[in-house]
């Protein structure tokens, strides 16, 4: 009987493989080869082990004015997005409760606040691109975001027994795995067909 001890709780999310400085496996945008999405110094990035193209991901940024009007002396709190005010570090806005128009300090924070969104239709969440292990069973994707990621499915898939880790919360990585990839009648496609993502070169 073939035993597998799961691990954490979203420990193959987009975030977490980044955070940990490991890398998420995709196709070139411009080649289609493989290429690779990386934590670089705090900023994304990715680049393509083929033909070497290359990006990296300007964080984006929201600017809050938050002031008591000098008029009206209520407190607001407002999203500024004209970038004719936005390269300043302060600007003239007008109070929504009276209108009367104050110079105030603009407040800049990234719009992740250092967390990204998860994989959503087979691709990263910020470079949109497609991830380089991902195939379909009976129209239905399976993909990993790396080769550690797919490692963990096949031993997950193809075990027969599955029990969660003593000092783990309730959750576990198995959490995320769809059911149409857990169900048991598909377990032999389901193994084979990350069986064959792992000969994939990259």
């Amino acid at each position: 009987m073939k035993r597998f001890e799961d691990e954490g709780a979203y420990k193959y999310s987009f975030y977490a493989v980044l955070r940990r400085c490991e890398q998420v496996d995709v196709k070139c945008k411009c080649c289609g080869g493989h290429a690779y999405i990386l934590n670089q110094d705090g900023h994304l990035a990715w680049k393509c082990s083929q033909c070497f193209a290359h990006g990296v991901h300007e964080t984006e940024y929201h600017y809050k004015a938050k002031s008591n009007c000098v008029q009206c002396e209520r407190w607001f709190n407002v999203e500024v997005r004209d970038e004719k005010k936005t390269s300043h570090k302060s600007s003239h806005i007008e109070c929504p409760h009276c209108g009367s128009v104050n110079h105030v300090v603009l407040h800049k924070n990234p719009v992740y606040r250092g967390y990204y969104p998860d994989i959503r239709d087979g691709r990263d969440p910020i470079f949109k691109m497609e991830l380089y292990f991902l195939d379909y069973i009976k129209g239905k994707m399976v993909w990993a975001v790396n080769r550690a990621h797919l490692n963990y499915l096949i031993s997950y898939i193809s075990a027969d027994l599955r029990v969660k880790p003593g000092n783990v919360p309730v959750k576990t990585a198995s959490h995320t795995i769809p059911a149409y990839i857990k169900n048991a009648k598909n377990r032999e496609l389901v193994v084979r067909t990350l069986t064959k993502l792992q000969h994939t070169t990259g």
